[in-house]
């Protein structure tokens, strides 16, 4: 279901771009289990940091579903989206175009593994908080290290990064038990009557999974630190799905 380290990285991501792939991930994204558990850690980090989100850089933004939660406990006075997928950033200009929530939303079509797209970061910050959601692992290995190396320069001091990731098991036991815990947790989300041989059939044959390139989470907290974020932890984790983080230090 997954490349793992030492494996091909042919390129499989682009089919995010396909209308018909990300229809489909907003079909299964409530069955995705934890997810409330992982917003609320991520707020308890923010918080335990002191960091009021004024600035939000949202990498592989999706829908912009994480710049909304984060929205809710802080209203930012801007909002930076990058997604290389286009049904996903039209999803996100949807979703923010029906809200008033006085901030400006800035939306940039820009593909992770390139670099074309920094400098319109680089202009809209530096950020207080830097956060991605299911996204980074699309990237080789190589790929997520460079980008957590640009990161660091595109917070404010005593900035936050934030990842809401799925990451690699440590053995086939307990990439079984994830595997297991998701496609049942999104058979449970359709409800009783839910066709579960289908919904599970839909989960297993999907065309998304060949996309995932997944690195041990104490493998990318090792490279948050190398790079000079401090305060790097690994503060929630159930099977591969994970939420890691480092703060920048302080001026």
């Amino acid at each position: 279901m997954a490349t793992h380290a030492g494996e091909s990285t042919e390129r499989h991501d682009q089919v995010w771009q396909r209308p018909a792939v990300a229809s489909g991930y907003h079909d299964i994204r409530d069955g995705v289990p934890f997810v409330e558990a992982q917003f609320e850690v991520m707020h308890r980090l923010l918080d335990a940091a002191g960091i009021r989100v004024r600035k939000l850089l949202d990498l592989g933004s999706g829908d912009g579903i994480v710049t909304a939660v984060i929205a809710e406990r802080h209203p930012a006075e801007c909002a930076v989206l990058v997604d290389f997928s286009e049904p996903m950033m039209a999803a996100a200009h949807a979703r923010f175009g029906s809200e008033d929530s006085g901030s400006k939303v800035d939306f940039v079509v820009g593909d992770l593994r390139s670099a074309n797209w920094h400098d319109r970061v680089v202009a809209a910050g530096p950020y207080d908080a830097v956060i991605s959601r299911y996204a980074i692992h699309h990237l080789p290995d190589e790929d997520k290290r460079a980008l957590y190396m640009e990161v660091v320069g595109w917070l404010v001091p005593g900035g936050m990064f934030v990842s809401i990731e799925h990451v690699s098991s440590a053995s086939e036991l307990y990439e079984a038990a994830h595997d297991r815990l998701m496609s049942g947790s999104v058979v449970a989300a359709d409800g009783a009557d839910a066709d579960a041989a289908a919904i599970e059939n839909r989960y297993w044959t999907r065309e998304n999974a060949q996309a995932n390139i997944l690195a041990p989470v104490d493998v990318q907290t090792g490279w948050l630190i190398d790079i000079g974020f401090v305060d790097v932890d690994c503060a929630f984790k159930a099977f591969e799905l994970a939420v890691f983080s480092g703060r920048l230090p302080d001026a």
